[in-house]
């Protein structure tokens, strides 16, 4: 299993990031987590994809850098005659969206499936290269961290935007891989949470806690990063959009 990163910003951070963005190759597969504005640029170009590659999409919730680059996609698909599947929260109205920015006509082009989050893992998806376990995140609105295990046994766990919650951490157990958000800096705990994020010692904390091997903290904000007092127990993989991160080379 492989996790190329789109893009590693948030929606305020330095444009030079992106919004968060991650394909997942498992197996003959490609899964597109979350679609934030600019996500068809970045596949299309540093990283060579297209929308033709992808064989699934999963959203984790309405905020716009996570999903304001679904109707360039749908553009897209819809002009090579392709549909797009993608799963995420109920409450993402996508025909509000598609509305709104005056292309009702290229909702056809997404196959939306809506889940319901649950504080419990859920499995959204099983197929012959992967299965996708959702549970719900602690963030400002419906969201949902997603869970992606391989038929290789191989597992990468993606946090989205949350304050520390043991539900990540019940979800990652087993897991090889951790991408938590990072959006704070130790310190900003309080202004952190009030936006329903976390720092990134409390992403070090949690990673700890699921009894992961690897972390990679992303969703930057302003400030670069800094992750303090990571011990011996968790390795950080700094992401680098375009540049895969392989979890077999990893073990």
């Amino acid at each position: 299993m492989r996790v190329i990163p789109l893009g590693v910003g948030g929606w305020v951070s330095n444009p030079l990031l992106g919004n968060v963005s991650l394909i997942v190759e498992v197996g003959n597969s490609r899964i597109l987590i979350d679609a934030g504005e600019g996500t068809y640029r970045a596949l299309r170009g540093g990283c060579s994809f297209d929308v033709n590659d992808l064989d699934l999409i999963l959203i984790t919730h309405r905020h716009g850098d996570h999903v304001m680059g679904l109707p360039t996609l749908a553009l897209f698909a819809r002009s090579r005659g392709i549909t797009l599947k993608v799963y995420g929260p109920r409450d993402v109205d996508l025909e509000k969206l598609f509305d709104a920015l005056g292309i009702p006509q290229y909702l056809p082009a997404i196959d939306f499936h809506p889940i319901d989050p649950s504080p419990e893992p859920l499995t959204v998806l099983i197929s012959h290269d992967y299965r996708v376990t959702a549970i719900l995140a602690d963030h400002t609105v419906q969201t949902l961290a997603y869970r992606i295990d391989g038929s290789d046994g191989s597992c990468i766990t993606y946090s989205s935007d949350t304050r520390p919650t043991r539900n990540i951490v019940n979800l990652a157990k087993g897991c090889t891989l951790l991408i938590h958000e990072a959006s704070g800096n130790p310190g900003t705990e309080e202004v952190s949470h009030l936006h329903g994020h976390s720092t990134t010692s409390e992403a070090v904390q949690i990673a700890k806690e699921a009894g992961v091997k690897y972390l990679v903290p992303i969703h930057y904000y302003v400030e670069s990063p800094i992750l303090s007092n990571v011990g011996n127990e968790v390795s950080i993989v700094i992401p680098l959009p375009c540049t895969p991160i392989d979890t077999q080379r990893l073990k």
